[in-house]
């Protein structure tokens, strides 16, 4: 089984996903990470050099490798990765999906001063538009965690049940 972490940056992604992979006892994957280790340049190195829409190319490439594999795993994904392409309804399919959810203020405070998230250089009102564009993306994974209300650990517990629930298997 894969579980597919998505939300805007900032959501907690690495964190819960590091902590849940550990729990299920599956690799931890983050597609990023591949996505420079692929390339041997930064995020914000491929957006500047090579432009968004070539990075979104990459990222669906390693997106389809990751979801194919029959290796379980945690996958945290790119804020953007759900929205481009038909790359949703292959998470959807292909693994069992969770939006981290967050309101943008709570969002905007633990990034804007990241220089590593080149979208940041958008400015807050602008990042506040592509969070609200998302947003549709975000809602269609299969269970909607609110991530700022919980620590990472309630967080994954809240993850563990519902995927219980939906395999069938008895809670933790």
């Amino acid at each position: 089984m894969k579980v597919s972490l998505i939300g805007f940056m900032g959501s907690g992604k690495t964190t819960v996903g590091k902590l849940l992979a550990e729990e299920l006892k599956v690799d931890f994957l983050d597609l990023d990470d591949l996505i420079v280790k692929e390339t041997g340049k930064s995020v914000p190195q491929i957006f500047q050099e090579w432009g968004e829409r070539r990075f979104r190319e990459l990222e669906r490439k390693l997106l389809l490798k990751v979801l194919n594999s029959p290796e379980p795993a945690v996958i945290s994904l790119g804020g953007g990765t759900p929205c481009f392409f038909n790359n949703v309804k292959e998470i959807n399919e292909k693994s069992f999906s969770v939006f981290l959810y967050a309101p943008f203020e709570t969002l905007w405070s633990r990034i804007e001063k990241d220089p590593n998230r080149p979208l940041t250089k958008l400015g807050r009102e602008r990042l506040k538009k592509l969070y609200n564009q998302r947003l549709p993306y975000y809602e269609r994974a299969k269970l909607k965690v609110n991530s700022h209300e919980l620590t990472p650990e309630e967080t994954v517990k809240r993850i563990l049940d519902s995927l219980n629930a939906s395999t069938g298997k008895p809670s933790r």
